[in-house]
């Protein structure tokens, strides 16, 4: 199904400000926006923070951060540092403006 216009605008202004959200969280360089739509079967997109001083985040290579996480051989981020940021994230969305 496609999106109709407004929808299409909602959903470009949703990502838009996740993605600033993302950034203000990680003080990231940029953010990567990917859809990996193998698995599920509705709209989702992954926001990836790029970090400059961490070759593993460049382009091509954040698939294979996931691959190592799947296979076991890179830990995933601890459980109470993912609650904090997304405590911090809910904080921080709330402030964000219409406008962004």
């Amino acid at each position: 199904m496609d999106f109709n216009h407004k929808e299409a605008a909602a959903w470009g202004g949703a990502v838009q400000r996740a993605s600033n959200l993302v950034q203000q969280l990680t003080a990231c360089q940029r953010v990567y926006a990917v859809a990996f739509g193998e698995g599920a079967r509705h709209l989702h997109l992954h926001l990836i923070p790029r970090v400059a001083m961490d070759p593993a985040s460049e382009a091509w290579k954040v698939a294979d951060l996931y691959r190592a996480l799947m296979a076991g051989e890179r830990a995933a981020a601890p459980p109470n540092a993912v609650d904090a940021l997304v405590r911090q994230a809910r904080e921080l969305w709330g402030g964000f403006g219409e406008a962004n």
